[in-house]
């Protein structure tokens, strides 16, 4: 055998030797990396959502702003998150994408009422939710949807009485209006309208009407609890003419002569926060 064969044997082996290093030292690293606990990142939807000012957009949709109203609409659906928003400063993610909505296709009344009852109930964004029921009033101001839901949200969220009374009483005569309506708009007049009886017919009729499942899962736990509280308080205090099912028809457990709910539940409380923003009190002036 030559002498330079020899050397391209032992050239081949060297270079046999690298690559089988290489490959045990990766299968090394991909093992050690499998067990190293990877720290979790989570970005919020509020952080990620990408918003452009309506300007912009009026400028680049060409005239096709009710196809891209259309678009943002569906995009928005997909994307949508239940985080609260607990700033008042009307830079809501999904507040923005309503409000471009509203821009762009000024009649798109779906944006109006879902818009608003998302803001309120899900993203727990008042204000937000505010200027869009008012947007959608100033176009539709004798809808009953609109009116029901932007009423029941400034009496018992923001704490506004009067207007929320003033909602609430534009359909008092509507058809759609349910029987038991007339007598709570009564009591809240008084206000006296804080019994949890009224306050299950108010959530079952808006859980009825909901057609989001997101909406509709929310108002469902509420239901759930202000039925469950009203039904344990009377059998705890030995009343009689209770219930003893829960909203979901499971009957109630007796342990140590207590009555107990099969699901846990938090007290569903109304929050009447009163909120005077001035912020929102501009903006809706100058809505209206």
């Amino acid at each position: 055998m030559s002498l330079s064969h020899v050397g391209k044997v032992k050239s081949y082996w060297a270079t046999y030797r690298l690559i089988l290093v290489a490959i045990l030292l990766f299968a090394s690293a991909v093992y050690l990396h499998s067990l190293t606990q990877k720290p979790k990142v989570y970005v919020s939807k509020q952080e990620s959502a990408v918003n452009f000012k309506i300007d912009f957009i009026k400028f680049f949709s060409l005239g096709n702003k009710r196809l891209l109203s259309d678009l943002i609409w569906v995009q928005t659906l997909m994307e949508s998150d239940q985080d609260h928003y607990k700033q008042k400063d009307l830079n809501n993610w999904m507040y923005l994408r309503f409000a471009s909505i509203a821009e762009l296709d000024p009649k798109f009344y779906h944006n109006y009422l879902y818009g608003g009852q998302f803001l309120s109930i899900i993203k727990d964004d008042l204000p937000g939710a505010g200027i869009i029921f008012e947007k959608g009033l100033k176009l539709y101001p004798n809808d009953y949807d609109l009116n029901y839901y932007a009423g029941l949200m400034y009496y018992f969220e923001l704490g506004d009485a009067d207007k929320g009374l003033k909602h609430l009483e534009k359909i008092l005569h509507h058809p759609r209006t349910p029987n038991f309506f007339p007598s709570i708009v009564n009591k809240l007049k008084l206000e006296t309208g804080e019994d949890l009886e009224s306050i299950y017919q108010l959530v079952r009729h808006n859980y009825e009407e909901a057609e989001d499942p997101i909406l509709k899962q929310k108002l469902g736990n509420d239901l759930y609890a202000i039925k469950a509280e009203i039904d344990l308080k009377c059998l705890n205090n030995q009343k009689g003419g209770c219930d003893y099912r829960d909203q979901n028809g499971k009957a109630y457990i007796l342990k140590n002569g207590t009555y107990y709910s099969a699901k846990s539940f938090t007290l569903y409380r109304i929050k009447k926060r009163g909120d005077k923003s001035p912020l929102l009190k501009s903006i809706i002036n100058t809505i209206k």
